[in-house]
This record gives structure tokens, C-alpha cells and sequence, in this order.
């Protein structure tokens, strides 16, 4: 029993820092879905792949989160609430990344970036005519600034080598 308290003692002393950056993107996806009347789409086993994403850490990400939305009307016409939503729910620490639109697709994506640590908060939300998803990542900035320098070792670091078609 005692054992058991222990375990239960150190496992919240050792969450307690992700539970803030967790609150900011359980915030954006409260935001999201009551902003724009989405409706947010469950994931099956996803709590075992977050479980062993924060075990292995592969190439740089040490944990993630995602949520996925049926957008069946087209995505939002006023896409800038999002930025509000974001900031508001990050405390202003959120920086805007990128912001890119497509008008012919009908396709936005927006990535944020926030340090944490030693680490960074990535957030992505890419919104398309029948879903959108909004991810929100730590990763190691080596990585980060790595896969950045070389985006096709990135790719095969995370994908594997591809081949030619």
C-alpha cells in the first residue's frame, strides 16, 4: 500500500507541469468547438498512443495531443477568432508561426510555437471542407531546429526512407 502511494505521489509531481500546457489546448479545443459549433470526433486507443509516444519520445517529440473535428459545412468563414481563441487560452504566450490559406482549396493551416522548459509547444490546426484538426506537440528544439534545417532528413527520420515512384 504504501508502495502504491508512492507511485501515485511521484506519477503527479511528475504530470503537474503538463497538466498547464494541457489545460491551454483542452482550452483551444473548448474554444474551437463552441466558436464554431464543431463537433469534436473520439479516437480510439489514443490515450495508448499518447503513452507510448512519452515513453519513446521518437526523433525529438516527448508528447502530443490531437483532436479531430467534423467540419461538414466547410470550414469557418472567420478562421481569424481562432488567433483570439489561442491567445486567449495560451495567456498571450502562443507565438504565431504561420498562417497560410488557400482559397481555392478551401484549406487553412495555422502553427504556433511556445518555450516550456527546455522544451517547445508546437501547435498545428489545419482546417479543411469536411474536418479540422488541432495538434499540439513538446518537442525538443534540436530537433526542431534541425528538421528545419533539413526538412527531408526530418521526413525520413520520421517516415523512414521513401522511394521513387
Amino acid at each position: 500500500m504504501r508502495t502504491l502511494l508512492v507511485v501515485v505521489l511521484v506519477a503527479t509531481l511528475l504530470a503537474a507541469p503538463a497538466a498547464a500546457s494541457d489545460s491551454d489546448f483542452h482550452a483551444i479545443v473548448r474554444g474551437f468547438e463552441s466558436g464554431y459549433g464543431a463537433h469534436r470526433v473520439h479516437i480510439p486507443l489514443f490515450g495508448l498512443a499518447r503513452f507510448a509516444v512519452h515513453l519513446a519520445q521518437p526523433e525529438g517529440v516527448k508528447d502530443f495531443d490531437m483532436a479531430i473535428f467534423e467540419t461538414p459545412g466547410g470550414p469557418p468563414p472567420d478562421l481569424g477568432r481562432f488567433d483570439a481563441i489561442v491567445k486567449r487560452a495560451g495567456g498571450g504566450q502562443w507565438s504565431s508561426v504561420i498562417h497560410v490559406r488557400s482559397r481555392r482549396n478551401a484549406e487553412w493551416v495555422y502553427i504556433y510555437l511556445r518555450p516550456e522548459g527546455r522544451d517547445w509547444r508546437m501547435l498545428i490546426a489545419t482546417v479543411q471542407p469536411a474536418e479540422t484538426v488541432i495538434l499540439e506537440a513538446r518537442v525538443d528544439p534540436e530537433f526542431l531546429a534541425s528538421a528545419l534545417d533539413d526538412p527531408e532528413h526530418a521526413g525520413h527520420a520520421l517516415n523512414g526512407p521513401q522511394s521513387e515512384p
